[in-house]
């Protein structure tokens, strides 16, 4: 029986299909709540083929956490507000801590959910992590007042409370608190 080999811009474009699935599916499910087979079945692809795209799942993990954490629908929400004259600091920390981005769990923020799996997985996982943590916070940091002296803290502070709050809110069962987990952490951090 002959190989079949597909050109390379097909491999290209199956295995960003695959970083798009696993994104989504790593978001809902977790590291550990989702396997190979799901991610390869998400694209209509089996399981046979993933070494052929990925040396692993935690290599594929890296980088559909990378996939997910490039800038997102928020960040672009904020430049959006930004044109239109509203505040986008107050624009992104609202649409951030709000019920709709907290009950769209697999399109929504990565960090609440990929940052407990990120931090049991490799260094190299980490630091791929971390440099698109650091992006979030360098956004943050430019929509913050000139002049200020500690801007790099008041934005690590800002993500803080958006990330946390947001997990937290999800967390919980009472539809009441997680809503005033909400409103509390949106107003601490229009604070900060």
């Amino acid at each position: 029986m002959a190989l079949v080999r597909y050109p390379k811009e097909k491999k290209t474009e199956t295995r960003g299909r695959i970083l798009n699935a696993a994104a989504k599916l790593f978001r809902e499910s977790g590291y550990d709540g989702v396997g190979v087979d799901a991610i390869m079945g998400e694209v209509g692809l089996t399981a046979g083929g993933f070494y052929s795209h990925f040396p692993s799942k935690e290599a594929l993990f890296s980088e559909a956490m990378a996939t997910a954490l490039a800038p997102s629908k928020t960040l672009r929400t904020t430049k959006t507000s930004a044109a239109a004259g509203t505040d986008p600091l107050v624009a992104l920390i609202k649409g951030y801590l709000s019920r709709a981005h907290r009950d769209t769990v697999a399109d929504g923020c990565p960090l609440p959910t990929l940052t407990p799996d990120v931090a049991r997985r490799s260094d190299a996982t980490r630091e791929s992590y971390e440099q698109q943590f650091l992006h979030y916070v360098n956004v943050i940091e430019e929509l913050l007042p000139d002049g200020s002296d500690s801007r790099r803290q008041r934005a690590l502070a800002v993500v803080a409370q958006c990330v946390g709050g947001l997990m937290l809110a999800r967390a919980v069962k009472d539809e009441k608190l997680s809503d005033q987990i909400l409103k509390s952490c949106r107003d601490a951090a229009m604070k900060t």
